[in-house]
């Protein structure tokens, strides 16, 4: 075999392996890509399952300030209930309508990426802005159903004791204000604070976030 035929020879070898590894690396975002849809299937049936757990809560707090809008205490703590709901089917929805901007309509990777950040950027935000307020809503929240299904009204003896259970609830919000800070500052330097993040998120934004920078990374690649 003379030079040009070995030349020849391996100039095809390169050929076939670049054949190859374009092959592997297709496939391999392909499954990537796969794994993405999957997770964000699964976030959507969750999502969908907790828009209707809100709508029902709102209802709930609807009928009963309706029912009780005869006496301010309890029309204010119904009302109240009800601006809650409301706040989370918006909040439900918003994350429903960008999963489904992600899942459904294609987009170069780098986009993708850059929704799936906001995604999980809005999660984040919006479970604390409707999770922090049960420090105080659980009072209300119980006071409300031991009045309409039990009857008993939790105002009979004073509210005195109403307004420093509340006082103690703001006072841990508050904490949990301040602790949510540091794990922002802290979650890209310790895997103990991400993993809180990702709770936050949701395991499986977490999931579908991993396998989209895997995905990135072969397109790079």
């Amino acid at each position: 075999m003379n030079n040009d035929e070995m030349k020849q020879l391996w100039t095809q070898l390169q050929a076939c392996e670049a054949r190859i590894e374009g092959h592997l690396q297709s496939e391999s975002a392909r499954r990537g890509r796969h794994a993405v849809r999957g997770a964000l299937r699964w976030s959507l049936a969750v999502g969908w399952l907790e828009l209707v757990v809100w709508i029902a809560f709102t209802a709930l707090a609807a009928t009963f300030w309706v029912q009780h809008r005869g006496e301010l205490h309890w029309l204010a703590i119904g009302l109240v209930l009800h601006a809650y709901g409301i706040a989370g089917i918006w909040a439900c929805a918003t994350r429903l309508l960008l999963t489904t901007r992600i899942h459904l309509f294609d987009a170069p990777v780098t986009v993708q990426q850059r929704r799936l950040s906001e995604l999980r950027r809005f999660q984040v935000c919006s479970t604390l802005a409707l999770g922090l307020p049960w420090w105080c809503l659980w009072l209300p929240v119980a006071l409300a159903i031991a009045r309409q299904w039990g009857g008993v009204d939790g105002f009979a003896a004073g509210s005195t004791w109403f307004w420093l259970t509340l006082s103690v609830g703001v006072v841990g919000m508050l904490w949990s204000l301040w602790l949510a800070r540091r794990v922002a500052a802290r979650q890209r330097r310790s895997p103990f604070w991400q993993r809180i993040v990702d709770d936050l998120s949701g395991r499986s934004l977490a999931r579908a976030t991993r396998e989209m920078e895997a995905v990135a990374a072969f397109a790079r690649e």
